[in-house]
């Protein structure tokens, strides 16, 4: 009887000594995390070297389209494209810069007529994206990511 008197003492004072030791103990608070992502926007712009040290997310994205404007505008007129008809279009060029910079073409957007007046635009648009500088990839949350833009080149003679 004794032995058993002095177990559930035993038991009793573990149970009272560990939920002491629960409240005594100085915990962390949890800290919240922001789980939720826009995938619309990111952090930083896809940067081709010179604009590397521009600082305002604005600026940032001003100068990428410009520098991909020039560069595919000054591609296009290395060809020198001719056509026989007028030619008054804009092509949506989709380009693709993946997490580490490189560039792609995803898509290009071309009316059946433009199409039909140059049916090599597409390899074209092809070669320039080549010729093109390795770029910076976007960043979003402080890591790297692959981001789609859409280009419009207008089309006039």
């Amino acid at each position: 009887m004794l032995k058993q008197l002095f177990t559930i003492l035993i038991c009793s004072f573990l149970v009272l000594s560990c939920s002491y030791i629960e409240k005594n103990t100085k915990r962390d608070p949890i800290q919240k995390i922001d789980t939720i992502v826009d995938f619309n926007t990111i952090d930083s712009y896809p940067l081709f070297p010179n604009c590397a040290e521009i600082p305002s997310k604005e600026k940032q994205q001003i100068c990428f389209q410009m520098e991909m404007s020039q560069h595919i505008y000054a591609s296009l007129k290395e060809f020198q494209l001719s056509v026989k008809d007028s030619v008054n279009d804009t092509i949506y060029v989709k380009l693709k810069i993946d997490a580490t910079g490189k560039i792609s073409l995803s898509n290009i957007q071309i009316s059946e007529k433009t199409s039909a007046l140059l049916p090599n635009f597409d390899s074209i648009v092809k070669v320039s994206l080549q010729n093109l500088p390795t770029l910076k990839p976007a960043i979003k949350r402080a890591m790297p990511v692959t981001t789609e833009f859409t280009l419009p080149i207008v089309l006039k003679n």
